[in-house]
């Protein structure tokens, strides 16, 4: 079978672990050049080590326009264009809203729908100039799903699936994709850690509660398979849709 983004070019934000690496890993194994970016640049510089010249690096904050306006530009200047980005880098919060800081609220949302702002504006005329594109935007069963803790988190990824619609409404006309996934429970480092940390401070474990609901946690590859495929033109038909990970998690709400 042949690779499915030979000769795409693709940014990855929040690139650094869990989700993001592995869409970085398997951007590369379907044929892409990829800019993965993240604030941790040591973490990204590893990816370039270990996947070849086909990966680039750079530090980026997404809540900084200027950041996000520079990443493109390197994505253009080092692989020649930009076809995809996948909006994947995210703030979590595990407060109650009432309990919840002003600083803790605007660093969630500026990094959570600021950062798909940012993206969106910034690559699409790099997109335009490709002759179309695909937004691949992170959401999280969160968004849908009322859980303890999860406020902050939970309207930054509803934001998320907002914005998915009207950008893919807005960009339609000009052959760019914009959809969304929205996982559910995922095994990444940081997921897990946050299950553990509201378990305690709710005097319940949510990785288990949360996870009996879905059955087994899910593994990053298996949403980076996903993304390869909104990101494709195989999924060339599908815009302003958010394509819900959870093993039926939200269904059984």
């Amino acid at each position: 079978m042949a690779a499915r983004l030979s000769g795409k070019v693709a940014m990855v934000t929040g690139a650094a672990y869990g989700i993001g690496s592995a869409i970085t890993r398997r951007f590369v194994a379907e044929g892409a050049e990829v800019l993965a970016v993240d604030v941790a640049e040591s973490a990204v510089g590893g990816l370039v080590e270990e996947l070849g010249r086909r990966v680039a690096s750079a530090r980026c904050d997404v809540a900084v326009g200027a950041d996000v306006q520079a990443a493109v530009r390197r994505a253009v200047d080092t692989f020649g264009g930009l076809d995809i980005v996948v909006n994947n880098a995210a703030v979590g919060g595990e407060s109650m809203a009432a309990e919840t800081t002003q600083s803790e609220w605007e660093r969630v949302l500026s990094v959570g729908i600021g950062g798909l702002f940012h993206t969106i504006r910034h690559a699409t005329p790099a997109m335009r100039e490709r002759g179309g594109g695909a937004f691949v935007n992170l959401s999280s069963m969160a968004a849908s799903r009322a859980m303890l803790g999860m406020a902050p988190y939970a309207a930054a990824k509803a934001g998320v699936e907002a914005i998915t619609r009207c950008a893919a409404l807005e960009l339609r006309a000009d052959g760019i994709r914009v959809n969304a996934i929205a996982p559910g429970l995922i095994r990444t480092p940081v997921a897990q850690a946050n299950a553990a940390a509201l378990g305690r401070a709710l005097s319940a474990d949510l990785a288990d509660y949360v996870g009996h609901r879905q059955g087994r946690w899910g593994e990053p590859d298996e949403v980076a398979k996903v993304a390869v495929h909104l990101a494709c033109a195989e999924a060339s038909l599908t815009t302003g849709q958010t394509y819900v990970l959870d093993n039926g998690a939200t269904a059984l709400a």
